[in-house]
């Protein structure tokens, strides 16, 4: 028989043994059956979306209405698809979303970074944890510490965890795999990003902090979530060649804005918080990278990894799927 026309059998899972065709399943895929231990597979195409069997189309529906802050409980009386399906594809996405971003947002060319953390929560708030005396370090508040470019307003890299030295180190040599060349670092007065800082970036940050001093809140300010008035602001040059006048976090306080509009689980006072601490992970990283790529910023006119030249144009939901 002609070399061309030999069809190429795949091995089975198990024994490594090539199988014979066995017919094939609904969807018209060739199935095979091992000589050996009797099992049938199937030879179908790579799914991008994994073991998940929604079409495409109605899993890039759910991702997108993911990221304009519908809740999961949301999304399932529109869309149909049960609360476990769309959380199961959010994690799968999520996933993908977070190694996409280490693999692409890395070297860029960067002049002038700010950082900050957001905060949240993964089942219950921190003093419901502590009364009722959990120990599970992913129940309570979560940090995300999050880097951005203020030139392209492009995440620079992310991190959930908590607000202690030991998160802020593993936050900071993201930022140090994600940036090339020397450039200005900005972040609030929190006193773990000092020592962070040094150990990961070294003289290639020159680095300021911003503090703000609040004034007292009265319980009725509490019970709203009324912000804090700033009373004073101190500019602090805690290494390099600092432009004290670009020393600024308000481009990142922004961000956080963005967050919780655009995530659900971040929106206050709402039944939506997240209820596992890989569900929030996910989450973030969906957001991210739909932030990176796919949305358009306004003032920019293109997507912030357009404008670090990350990416050559903008992306839809389902370039980010199959990326």
């Amino acid at each position: 028989m002609n070399a061309a026309t030999t069809t190429i059998r795949p091995a089975c899972p198990s024994c490594k043994v090539q199988g014979m065709k066995w017919g094939k399943d609904s969807k018209g895929h060739q199935r095979f059956r091992c000589r050996d231990c009797g099992s049938t597979f199937a030879n179908r195409p790579e799914n991008p979306l994994g073991n998940h069997r929604l079409p495409m189309d109605r899993a890039i529906l759910v991702l997108s209405l993911l990221t304009e802050n519908m809740s999961i409980r949301g999304i399932e009386r529109v869309t149909g698809h049960h609360r476990d399906t769309v959380t199961r594809l959010l994690r799968t996405v999520g996933d993908r979303c977070a190694n996409l971003l280490e693999r692409l947002v890395k070297d860029v060319e960067v002049s002038d970074v700010q950082a900050d953390e957001i905060w949240g929560f993964v089942g219950m708030k921190q003093k419901t944890k502590s009364r009722k005396k959990i120990a599970d370090p992913r129940v309570g508040d979560s940090w995300c510490w999050t880097a951005i470019d203020r030139d392209s307003k492009l995440i620079l890299a992310h991190h959930l965890g908590q607000r202690r030295a030991l998160h802020a180190d593993a936050f900071m040599e993201k930022v140090a795999n994600a940036t090339a060349g020397d450039f200005q670092l900005s972040t609030d007065g929190l006193e773990s990003y000092p020592n962070a800082v040094d150990y990961n970036l070294g003289s290639r940050a020159s680095y300021g902090q911003i503090v703000k001093q609040y004034g007292s809140t009265t319980k009725e300010d509490q019970r709203r979530y009324s912000p804090a008035s700033i009373i004073a602001i101190e500019k602090r040059v805690i290494s390099g060649e600092v432009d004290e006048d670009k020393i600024c976090t308000s481009h990142v306080e922004r961000c956080n804005l963005t967050i919780r509009t655009h995530m659900r689980r971040l929106t206050r006072l709402t039944c939506a918080f997240s209820k596992k601490w890989e569900n929030l992970r996910a989450a973030y990283a969906l957001h991210f990278a739909t932030y990176n790529f796919v949305k358009f910023h306004r003032s920019l006119r293109m997507t912030p990894a357009m404008k670090a030249g990350v990416a050559s144009k903008p992306w839809k939901m389902v370039d980010l799927v199959t990326a």
